[in-house]
């Protein structure tokens, strides 16, 4: 189970987020609610270790970030929401960076399930610079999934996509959550919130736990007409 207790995160000398309590057990996906600015992006790198807390402790079921940053950070995968992606260097040379698995082998990892589902395979030999956004998404996912991490952050990973590449991407994050990963995700897309087990509002730099007994539209929350 990954867990947050007593995460504070300052920039300088302002408090972005305060005291955050914050858990996600396998096989679930949790999603951040939040208006921009509010700090999503800055509690995903903390929580993939990119970016240190001001006070508090990570930890991935026995292993305390505090004790072993290294350790911790190898079971994290990030995908920010701008893709980390070498536009000169073809498809399945970006994900060479990130793994020591030869061409062919690669060809048949990402040709396979369950990353078949993302269809880099189709362009794999492109570069990046050819490729369109919906491409360039599924790459940067791809990139971080063949580390086979057991914690998946993903910052509005479906922005500015068509339907079809939102569709197949949120086919293999319900695919990833089903075989006990566990799926951090920030978004402010309905569609997507509906698939989550469980969301956090984040707000005035705290987070707390929506009650979603109510009938409410996640809209109204960010307008402040919903407490929480």
């Amino acid at each position: 189970m990954l867990k947050l207790e007593g995460i504070t995160i300052k920039y300088k000398k302002k408090t972005v987020l305060e005291n955050v309590d914050f858990y996600s057990a396998p096989g679930e996906i949790v999603g951040l609610l939040g208006a921009n600015g509010s700090g999503k992006s800055t509690l995903l790198s903390v929580i993939a270790g990119a970016k240190k807390a001001f006070s508090g402790e990570l930890s991935l079921n026995d292993i305390k970030f505090s004790e072993n940053p290294d350790e911790y950070r190898s079971h994290m995968g990030y995908v920010p929401q701008e893709n980390p992606l070498i536009a000169e260097l073809s498809a399945i040379d970006n994900l060479r960076i990130w793994s020591d698995v030869g061409k062919d082998d690669m060809r048949t990892l990402i040709g396979s399930a369950p990353l078949s589902i993302l269809g880099v395979a189709e362009f794999a030999d492109n570069k990046v610079n050819s490729l369109s956004g919906g491409m360039k998404k599924r790459l940067s996912i791809t990139a971080t999934l063949i580390t086979k991490p057991k914690v998946l952050l993903m910052d509005e990973p479906f922005a500015a996509l068509d339907m079809v590449a939102k569709h197949d991407i949120m086919d293999y994050i319900v695919g990833y959550k089903n075989s006990g990963g566990t799926v951090i995700i920030a978004s402010h897309e309905e569609s997507v919130l509906d698939f989550c087990d469980r969301i956090y509002f984040i707000n005035s730099g705290m987070v707390k736990e929506i009650n979603r007994g109510n009938d409410f539209k996640y809209v109204d929350i960010l307008r402040g007409k919903v407490n929480v």
